[in-house]
């Protein structure tokens, strides 16, 4: 294997990944489907995305705490 076939082959790599990263889980999900077929293939990729997607389902939304001021005992 030449060193350009090497970089080509990372270039190639570095910007699926970047393509990838922009899709939800549920999208990534659909794009398996859509690539293997319905439920082929992928298992563990298919249940490592459907955790993350049932984590963001169930985690709450943080409330914002009010920040106390300092009292100033310097007087």
């Amino acid at each position: 294997m030449s060193y350009k076939t090497r970089f080509q082959k990372r270039s190639e790599a570095e910007t699926r990944q970047q393509e990838r990263e922009k899709l939800t889980h549920t999208q990534q999900i659909a794009r398996l489907d859509e690539l293997l077929g319905k439920d082929i293939g992928a298992a563990r990729e298919r249940a490592r995305l459907r955790v993350l997607i049932e984590n963001e389902a169930t985690r709450s939304p943080k409330k914002k705490r009010n920040k106390k001021r300092k009292k100033d005992f310097s007087r």
